[in-house]
């Protein structure tokens, strides 16, 4: 039953790669670093090509808040006996508003330098995605040269347990190198499959409208000494601080929003102050003992006063939500400082476990090699090897664990900075 399990899982991963295969086959494959990758990202990605239309629509909303009113044609026409000694009228009403117009435009910027902002911070966001989206296509590589290389290290050991017919255990070794030489053949399947779907997953995050290329690192795996986030630096801690609370997009839109909030309390405000309405026109009345269509010019003065309403709950709700606004960016800076310090700290240790992991692993890599001399020469046995094997084998993959914590502390870190600043300086 244990056989028959397997072979289906086997099948079935087969098939779900022979699908992909065919996926891939209609794109052309471009290899990029990293950091060319965000450019593209940033430049083709259809989810910003969005939000930067969204953004024209804001600054619009700056010539819509500066709009005045338009004028009013006014007409008063009186027929009949009520025309006699009664004048008609007809002229040109305006209405005019006093001290809105300006605050309404401003409020207006404030809210365009705040969707700006938010543009970058989602900027910022994206790259981080593609960073990560980049690392696991990277992780997942690595997953699959393992298990490549464990299903080559079986190969050999089948090879090896064939020739050793004159050992007296030689059959039931062969026979257990050749089951875990086929189920090593499912666990690399299983790891090309993987490989596959974090590479689609890259390119669904890039979302650049382009099916025709499939994008993927220049990097064959994490193993590659020379890749790059393997050995950035991070600033002291003080300068990451620092930054932060100067640079942070959300920082930026804190800022925005208690300066959009202030106008908004001075808007309220000045809706007690009347607006006007002024007229002006021609004014003529029909009379038995006047001349016919005695007339002449009018002029008229209006004001809306605030007697009825005086704006109060209007003005008391504007100032709550500017206490609101300075209360939101106090604790959004109080509890940034923990969140640098736990990142901050968790990056620099994670950087010393990869160091002490690379000294592991060379060791680990060593007993394998002397295992499978000494079986060879007879002096251990095969279950030995298999301990040596899995005992390496968990050594890898905690090596790319480690490496994995540190660079996804790394990303958090700049999460939590929350500016293109250092990623920049690393890219």
């Amino acid at each position: 039953m244990l056989f028959i399990y397997i072979m289906k899982r086997f099948f079935i991963l087969l098939f779900l790669f022979t699908i992909s295969s065919m996926n891939i086959a209609y794109s052309t494959v471009v290899n990029v670093e990293l950091d060319e990758l965000i450019q593209i990202g940033v430049e083709q990605n259809q989810n910003l090509k969005i939000k930067r239309l969204e953004l024209e629509g804001y600054k619009k909303d700056i010539k819509i808040a500066n709009k005045l009113k338009n004028p009013e044609i006014q007409s008063n026409v009186v027929i009949g006996n009520v025309a006699l000694g009664n004048c008609s009228q007809a002229g040109i009403g305006l209405p005019i508003e006093v001290l809105k117009r300006g605050i309404r435009k401003k409020i207006a910027e404030q809210e365009y330098s705040l969707k700006e902002t938010e543009l970058r911070k989602f900027e910022h966001n994206f790259k981080l995605q593609i960073m990560q989206a980049y690392f696991d296509v990277l992780y997942a590589k690595s997953i699959y040269q393992i298990q490549e290389a464990r299903l080559k290290l079986f190969e050999k050991w089948v090879q090896i347990t064939t020739d050793r017919e004159k050992h007296s255990s030689y059959e039931i070794d062969n026979l257990k190198a050749d089951i875990q030489y086929a189920t090593q053949k499912i666990a690399l399947n299983r790891a090309r499959s993987e490989m596959l779907a974090k590479q689609f997953e890259l390119n669904k995050v890039l979302n650049t409208g382009n099916e025709d290329i499939m994008f993927d690192t220049k990097e064959a795996s994490l193993f590659e000494e020379d890749w790059k986030f393997l050995t950035f630096k991070i600033p002291d801690y003080d300068f990451i601080e620092r930054t932060a609370l100067k640079y942070s997009y959300m920082v930026k839109i804190s800022d925005f929003n208690i300066i959009k909030s202030e106008l908004e309390l001075k808007q309220a405000k000045h809706q007690r102050i009347p607006d006007l309405s002024l007229a002006g026109g021609y004014a003529w009345q029909y009379h038995r003992n006047a001349i016919p269509h005695y007339g002449g010019a009018y002029v008229g003065l209006g004001l809306d006063l605030p007697i009825l309403y005086n704006y109060t709950p209007d003005i008391q709700k504007a100032d709550l939500f500017l206490q609101k606004s300075k209360a939101n960016k106090k604790a959004y800076e109080h509890q940034l400082k923990y969140e640098l310090k736990k990142d901050y700290n968790i990056f620099k240790y994670s950087a010393e476990n990869i160091e002490y992991s690379k000294e592991i692993l060379s060791d680990s890599k060593r007993i394998v090699e002397l295992s499978t001399k000494r079986y060879i020469e007879g002096k251990n046995s095969y279950s030995d090897l298999i301990v040596n094997a899995n005992a390496h084998h968990e050594v890898l993959t905690q090596y790319l664990s480690i490496i994995s914590r540190h660079f996804y502390s790394y990303l958090e870190l700049m999460q939590d900075i929350g500016h293109d600043i250092l990623v920049d300086e690393v890219l």
